[in-house]
């Protein structure tokens, strides 16, 4: 993936990818402030997949505490813009889906 993209870029096809990974979204529904978990009924393994799609695509492994923080569109964005063509190891790969969904 080019890294030449600029944010607002990044930031559509995140939300395309979403819109198509998860299936059963349209792209009217989701905004750059979306929160991702909070406004649809997604569950753990749709999360995860999504976020393995989203780092497969943009080149990157981010550390799994900063996909905590992670909540809109917006913010996925802004993590990729750091992360993009960086692979940094996690200790317990999604290990913090199950903080999400307490």
């Amino acid at each position: 993936m080019k890294n030449n993209q600029t944010r607002e870029e990044v930031l559509e096809i995140i939300m395309d990818m979403f819109v198509v990974e998860i299936g059963f979204i349209e792209r009217e529904e989701i905004s750059p402030a979306t929160h991702v978990t909070k406004d649809f009924k997604i569950n753990s393994d749709d999360l995860s997949y999504f976020i393995s799609v989203l780092e497969k695509h943009f080149d990157m492994l981010a550390p799994t505490e900063e996909w905590e923080k992670i909540s809109t569109f917006n913010e996925t964005a802004d993590l990729i813009m750091l992360y993009r063509g960086v692979k940094i190891p996690r200790k317990k790969p999604w290990d913090f889906l199950r903080r999400i969904f307490r």
